[in-house]
Protein backbone atom coordinates (compact mmCIF):
# COMPACT_ATOMS: atom_id res chain seq x y z
CA UNK A 1 0.00 0.00 0.00
CA UNK A 2 1.27 3.44 -0.90
CA UNK A 3 1.65 5.99 1.86
CA UNK A 4 3.35 9.28 2.62
CA UNK A 5 5.80 9.07 5.50
CA UNK A 6 6.35 11.93 7.92
CA UNK A 7 9.21 11.51 10.39
CA UNK A 8 9.05 13.36 13.69
CA UNK A 9 10.63 13.34 17.11
CA UNK A 10 7.89 11.27 18.73
CA UNK A 11 7.41 7.89 20.44
CA UNK A 12 4.71 6.14 18.41
CA UNK A 13 3.72 5.38 14.83
CA UNK A 14 0.34 6.68 13.71
CA UNK A 15 -1.68 6.61 10.54
CA UNK A 16 -4.41 8.82 9.11
CA UNK A 17 -6.23 9.28 5.87
CA UNK A 18 -6.29 12.61 4.09
CA UNK A 19 -9.67 13.72 2.70
CA UNK A 20 -8.64 12.36 -0.71
CA UNK A 21 -8.12 8.88 0.80
CA UNK A 22 -4.32 8.92 0.71
CA UNK A 23 -2.53 7.40 3.69
CA UNK A 24 -0.18 9.47 5.86
CA UNK A 25 2.03 7.68 8.37
CA UNK A 26 3.80 9.65 11.08
CA UNK A 27 6.69 7.80 12.69
CA UNK A 28 9.55 8.38 15.11
CA UNK A 29 12.94 9.15 13.57
CA UNK A 30 14.42 5.88 14.87
CA UNK A 31 11.81 3.39 13.54
CA UNK A 32 12.95 1.38 10.52
CA UNK A 33 11.12 1.50 7.20
CA UNK A 34 10.57 -2.26 7.53
CA UNK A 35 8.67 -1.79 10.83
CA UNK A 36 6.68 1.05 9.35
CA UNK A 37 5.71 -1.09 6.33
CA UNK A 38 4.64 -3.88 8.70
CA UNK A 39 2.54 -1.39 10.68
CA UNK A 40 0.83 -0.21 7.49
CA UNK A 41 0.20 -3.80 6.37
CA UNK A 42 -1.45 -4.73 9.68
CA UNK A 43 -3.82 -1.78 9.30
CA UNK A 44 -4.82 -2.42 5.67
CA UNK A 45 -8.38 -3.44 6.63
CA UNK A 46 -8.77 -0.25 8.68
CA UNK A 47 -7.58 1.84 5.73
CA UNK A 48 -10.09 0.22 3.37
CA UNK A 49 -12.93 0.69 5.87
CA UNK A 50 -12.02 4.37 6.28
CA UNK A 51 -11.80 4.86 2.51
CA UNK A 52 -15.29 3.41 2.11
CA UNK A 53 -16.55 5.77 4.82
CA UNK A 54 -14.96 8.72 3.04
CA UNK A 55 -16.56 7.71 -0.27
CA UNK A 56 -19.98 7.25 1.36
CA UNK A 57 -19.79 10.63 3.05
CA UNK A 58 -18.58 12.33 -0.13
CA UNK A 59 -21.47 10.82 -2.10
CA UNK A 60 -23.93 11.83 0.59
CA UNK A 61 -22.54 15.39 0.70
CA UNK A 62 -22.73 15.64 -3.09
CA UNK A 63 -26.43 14.70 -2.91
CA UNK A 64 -27.23 17.59 -0.55
CA UNK A 65 -29.11 20.31 -2.38
CA UNK A 66 -29.14 23.92 -1.20
CA UNK A 67 -32.77 23.36 -0.16
CA UNK A 68 -31.84 20.29 1.92
CA UNK A 69 -29.00 22.19 3.60
CA UNK A 70 -31.36 25.08 4.41
CA UNK A 71 -33.86 22.60 5.89
CA UNK A 72 -31.15 21.00 8.06
CA UNK A 73 -30.07 24.45 9.30
CA UNK A 74 -33.68 25.29 10.21
CA UNK A 75 -34.04 21.94 11.95
CA UNK A 76 -30.87 22.61 13.98
CA UNK A 77 -32.04 26.09 15.00
CA UNK A 78 -35.41 24.70 16.06
CA UNK A 79 -34.51 21.39 17.70
CA UNK A 80 -31.17 22.08 19.38
CA UNK A 81 -32.09 24.95 21.78
CA UNK A 82 -34.66 22.88 23.77
CA UNK A 83 -32.19 19.98 23.99
CA UNK A 84 -29.43 22.33 25.15
CA UNK A 85 -31.72 23.87 27.78
CA UNK A 86 -32.89 20.49 29.10
CA UNK A 87 -29.45 18.93 29.38
CA UNK A 88 -27.87 22.15 30.69
CA UNK A 89 -30.40 22.10 33.54
CA UNK A 90 -29.52 18.48 34.34
CA UNK A 91 -25.80 19.29 34.33
CA UNK A 92 -26.21 22.59 36.16
CA UNK A 93 -24.34 24.55 33.48
CA UNK A 94 -25.19 27.62 31.44
CA UNK A 95 -23.77 28.03 27.93
CA UNK A 96 -23.02 31.62 26.94
CA UNK A 97 -24.16 31.23 23.34
CA UNK A 98 -25.38 28.92 20.60
CA UNK A 99 -24.64 28.91 16.90
CA UNK A 100 -25.28 26.62 13.93
CA UNK A 101 -22.24 26.25 11.66
CA UNK A 102 -21.27 24.49 8.46
CA UNK A 103 -18.37 22.65 10.07
CA UNK A 104 -17.53 19.54 8.08
CA UNK A 105 -15.11 17.81 10.43
CA UNK A 106 -16.79 18.18 13.81
CA UNK A 107 -20.38 17.97 14.92
CA UNK A 108 -20.02 20.37 17.82
CA UNK A 109 -17.64 22.51 19.80
CA UNK A 110 -17.48 24.48 23.03
CA UNK A 111 -15.37 27.62 23.15
CA UNK A 112 -13.22 28.69 26.09
CA UNK A 113 -16.02 31.17 26.87
CA UNK A 114 -18.58 28.31 26.97
CA UNK A 115 -20.32 29.19 23.72
CA UNK A 116 -21.63 26.15 21.82
CA UNK A 117 -21.50 25.55 18.09
CA UNK A 118 -23.19 22.69 16.26
CA UNK A 119 -22.86 21.74 12.62
CA UNK A 120 -26.09 21.46 10.65
CA UNK A 121 -24.70 18.13 9.42
CA UNK A 122 -25.43 16.67 12.86
CA UNK A 123 -29.14 16.91 12.11
CA UNK A 124 -28.83 14.04 9.61
CA UNK A 125 -28.24 11.58 12.46
CA UNK A 126 -30.69 9.85 14.84
CA UNK A 127 -32.03 11.87 17.80
CA UNK A 128 -30.04 9.80 20.31
CA UNK A 129 -26.80 10.70 18.51
CA UNK A 130 -27.78 14.38 18.46
CA UNK A 131 -28.52 14.23 22.19
CA UNK A 132 -25.09 12.69 22.79
CA UNK A 133 -23.33 15.56 20.99
CA UNK A 134 -25.33 18.12 22.97
CA UNK A 135 -24.38 16.43 26.27
CA UNK A 136 -20.75 16.08 25.13
CA UNK A 137 -20.44 19.78 24.36
CA UNK A 138 -22.24 20.84 27.54
CA UNK A 139 -19.87 18.69 29.60
CA UNK A 140 -17.02 20.75 28.14
CA UNK A 141 -18.34 23.65 30.20
CA UNK A 142 -17.44 21.55 33.25
CA UNK A 143 -14.22 20.08 31.82
CA UNK A 144 -12.52 21.74 28.84
CA UNK A 145 -10.75 18.50 27.92
CA UNK A 146 -11.41 14.81 27.30
CA UNK A 147 -10.19 13.64 30.70
CA UNK A 148 -11.67 10.75 32.68
CA UNK A 149 -13.58 13.36 34.71
CA UNK A 150 -15.10 14.70 31.49
CA UNK A 151 -16.30 11.26 30.39
CA UNK A 152 -17.57 10.55 33.91
CA UNK A 153 -19.74 13.67 33.62
CA UNK A 154 -21.03 12.50 30.23
CA UNK A 155 -21.76 9.02 31.63
CA UNK A 156 -23.67 10.44 34.62
CA UNK A 157 -26.16 12.04 32.24
CA UNK A 158 -25.98 9.46 29.47
CA UNK A 159 -24.77 6.02 30.61
CA UNK A 160 -25.10 4.63 27.06
CA UNK A 161 -23.03 7.42 25.46
CA UNK A 162 -20.60 4.98 23.79
CA UNK A 163 -23.44 3.34 21.85
CA UNK A 164 -24.74 6.77 20.84
CA UNK A 165 -21.26 7.92 19.82
CA UNK A 166 -20.99 4.94 17.45
CA UNK A 167 -24.06 6.19 15.58
CA UNK A 168 -22.00 9.19 14.49
CA UNK A 169 -19.54 6.91 12.72
CA UNK A 170 -22.19 5.64 10.33
CA UNK A 171 -23.33 7.28 7.12
CA UNK A 172 -26.03 9.85 7.92
CA UNK A 173 -29.63 8.85 7.38
CA UNK A 174 -31.57 10.33 4.50
CA UNK A 175 -34.76 11.57 6.20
Amino acid sequence: MDYRLVRKNRKTVSMKLDPDGSVVVTAPLWVSRHRIDAFVDTHAAWVEKQRLRLRDRAAQEAALTPERIAALKRKAKTELPPKIAAYAAILGVRPTGFKVTSAAKRFGSCSAKNSLCFSWRLMQYPPEAIDYVVVHELCHILHHDHSPAFYAAVARVMPDYKRREKLLKTTPADD
